[in-house]
C-alpha cells in the first residue's frame, strides 16, 4: 500500500488524493463507517493501475481506466454498447510502452469527432470531420510526433489488437485479485463493504467474458473512424492521399518524386473541395486542351465524348474526378452494378435501372445503402436499388473500360441531394445480346426468380445477383434536411416482359 504522503509516479500529493476520492466514490460509493478501508483499499486500486502504465503513471488514465471498467461491471447496456468498449480500447492504449499514449491521444480525439458527426449531416459533418483531422494533426505536432500526416496515415489500430487484449487481461486479473485481498480485510468489520466487493467481482467476470467479443469489435469499429480522419488527410490537398486513388482507379503507379510532382503540375490527380466531395473533370466541348488532360479516347475503348443535348457537356467525362484510364480489367478484378424497380422517391418518378447497364463500381461492393450512396454518388434519381449484380473476371479476356475515380453529384429531378464521390468506376460496353440476356435475368430475379451466376462468353466476366435488403437506400441520404416519414421511397414491383435476342452461349447456373 502506497504512503499517501509520498504519492506515486510523480504526483503532486493534491492529484493522487483527488484521484483517489474519485475512484473511491465511482469503486465504492459511500459506506457509513468504512472511509479510512475504502480509502486504503482505493489508494491499492490507483497504485496497481499506475504500475501498469509505462514510464509515467498518467493520473487521466488511472481515473478514466478504472470508471470505464467500474461502468461496465455495474451496466448491461455499457456492456452491450460498441462506443464504451471503444472508450475503453482508447484508454488501454495508456499500458502499451512506447507508442500507447500516442496512440492513446489521437483515440481520444477520434472518439470525440466521431460522436460529435454522429449528429451531423452535410456540409456541417463535412467540416466537422475536416476540423477534426486537422486537431489529431495539431495534437502530434505538439508532442514532437515527426512528420505527424505520415505516422497518422500508416496508423493501424488493427495491428495492436493482440497486445490491446494481452492488456485487458492482465489488467482485469490484477483488479480481481485486489478485491480477492481487500475483501479479506474488511468482512468482518464492514460486511456492507465485502458485498459490494463481491457485486464487483461478479461485474469484472462479465466484463472480461464480454470483452473476448467487443475488444475486437471496438478495434474494427476504431478503425473505421481512424480511416474517415485519414481520408480527409489524404484528399485535403495531400499528394500522397490524393495518389492512392489514382493508382487504384488507373493502375499508373508513381515511382519517382518526379513522376508525383508531374501528376500535380498537370492537375490530373482527384482533388477533394471545401465541401467535402471531389471536383468533377473539366467537360466543356469548347475547352478541348483542357479535357484532354484528364480524358482522350483510345481505339477499342468506349468513346465518353459525347455531349448530353441538356448540359451541352460531355456529362460522362464530368462524372469522373482526375485522370481517366482506358485499361483492360485484370484477371480477378472485381466490379459491381446495383439495379432495381422503378420507384417513387420524393413524389419523383425513378425508371426502372437494368443490371446491364454501362456504370459498375470497382472492387468490394458497398456494405450500406450510405456508403453505397456517398462514395459510389449514385442519385435517388439515377438507380433504386434493391438488388446488385457482383462480377468477377475471370482469364485475360476483361472488359476494356474507363476507369476512374467517382466525382460528387448534384440533385436536380431530385433536388437537394448531394453525394461527394470518391470511390473507384468503370464504363464499358457489355455485347448487346448478353446484355439483353443480363436485363433479363436481372429483372426476373428482382421479380422473384432466382438464378445464382452467369457466364459472358466475351469477357469472361462471372456474375452473381444478390439481394441487397436494404430499407434505407432511397430518399435519406445526401439531404442536409431529414425527409420526411412519408415520402422515402415506393417500389412498384409488377412484372414486365421483355424478349432476348440470342442465345450467345451464354451458361446459366440455376
Amino acid at each position: 500500500m502506497s504512503d499517501i504522503q509520498n504519492p506515486p509516479a510523480g504526483w503532486t500529493l493534491s492529484q493522487f488524493k483527488a484521484v483517489c476520492a474519485d475512484v473511491g466514490s465511482w469503486t465504492w460509493g459511500t459506506v457509513q463507517g468504512a472511509f479510512n478501508e475504502k480509502a486504503s483499499i482505493t489508494q491499492i486500486v490507483v497504485d496497481a493501475v499506475i504500475g501498469m502504465i509505462p514510464l509515467v503513471g498518467d493520473a487521466t488514465a488511472v481515473r478514466d481506466l478504472i470508471a470505464v471498467i467500474i461502468g461496465l461491471a455495474d451496466d448491461e447496456e455499457k456492456r452491450n454498447s460498441t462506443w464504451q468498449w471503444v472508450l475503453l480500447v482508447v484508454l488501454l492504449f495508456a499500458l502499451i510502452p512506447v507508442l500507447g499514449g500516442v496512440i492513446k491521444g489521437v483515440g481520444r480525439i477520434i472518439v470525440k469527432v466521431a460522436q460529435e458527426a454522429a449528429h451531423m449531416a452535410g456540409a456541417a459533418r463535412v467540416a466537422h470531420m475536416a476540423a477534426g483531422a486537422r486537431e489529431v494533426v495539431e495534437f502530434l505536432n505538439r508532442i514532437g510526433v515527426k512528420n505527424a500526416e505520415k505516422w497518422l496515415l500508416a496508423l493501424r489500430v488493427s495491428d495492436h489488437l493482440e497486445p490491446l487484449v494481452g492488456k485487458f487481461t492482465h489488467l482485469m486479473v490484477t483488479l480481481d485479485t485486489i478485491m480477492v485481498k481487500s475483501r479479506s480485510k474488511v468482512a468482518g468489520m464492514f460486511p456492507s463493504l465485502a458485498k459490494r466487493i463481491d457485486s464487483l467481482r461478479a461485474g469484472l467476470i462479465k466484463v472480461r467474458e464480454k470483452g473476448k467479443e467487443m475488444i475486437p469489435t471496438a478495434v474494427k469499429e476504431l478503425d473505421q473512424k481512424l480511416r474517415e480522419i485519414q481520408a480527409y488527410i489524404r484528399s485535403g490537398g495531400e499528394t500522397t492521399s490524393r495518389l492512392a486513388l489514382h493508382e487504384v482507379a488507373t493502375g499508373q503507379k508513381v515511382a519517382t518524386r518526379a513522376d508525383e510532382r508531374r501528376l500535380v503540375e498537370e492537375g490530373v490527380l482527384p482533388v477533394r473541395n471545401s465541401r467535402g466531395g471531389f471536383n468533377q473533370n473539366p467537360a466543356l466541348p469548347s475547352d478541348p486542351a483542357m479535357v484532354a488532360k484528364y480524358y482522350q479516347p483510345a481505339p477499342g475503348y468506349p468513346n465518353l465524348l459525347r455531349v448530353d443535348p441538356n448540359t451541352g457537356e460531355y456529362n460522362s467525362v464530368a462524372a469522373f474526378a482526375g485522370k481517366m484510364a482506358n485499361r483492360q480489367l485484370k484477371d480477378g478484378e472485381q466490379v459491381y452494378r446495383f439495379f432495381g424497380p422503378p420507384r417513387t422517391t420524393h413524389g419523383v418518378t425513378v425508371d426502372e435501372a437494368w443490371a446491364g447497364g454501362g456504370w459498375w463500381g470497382v472492387g468490394q461492393p458497398p456494405k450500406t445503402a450510405k456508403e453505397w450512396r456517398e462514395v459510389a454518388a449514385v442519385l435517388d434519381s439515377f438507380n433504386g436499388d434493391g438488388f446488385y449484380v457482383s462480377a468477377r473476371v475471370v482469364g485475360n479476356k476483361g472488359p476494356k473500360a474507363v476507369v476512374g475515380t467517382i466525382s460528387e453529384q448534384f440533385g436536380e429531378k431530385i433536388p437537394g441531394q448531394y453525394l461527394p464521390g470518391g470511390g473507384t468506376q468503370a464504363f464499358f460496353l457489355l455485347d448487346s445480346g448478353f446484355k439483353d440476356i443480363l436485363n433479363k435475368v436481372g429483372h426476373d430475379f428482382a421479380n422473384g426468380i432466382k438464378t445464382s451466376k452467369i457466364i459472358d462468353p466475351h469477357t469472361g466476366l462471372e456474375l452473381t445477383f444478390y439481394s441487397t435488403g436494404w430499407t434505407d437506400a432511397n430518399g435519406i441520404w445526401g439531404y442536409l434536411r431529414a425527409p420526411g416519414i412519408t415520402a422515402t421511397q415506393t417500389a412498384r414491383v409488377g412484372s414486365r416482359e421483355q424478349a432476348t435476342k440470342h442465345n450467345k452461349q451464354v451458361v446459366i447456373h440455376p
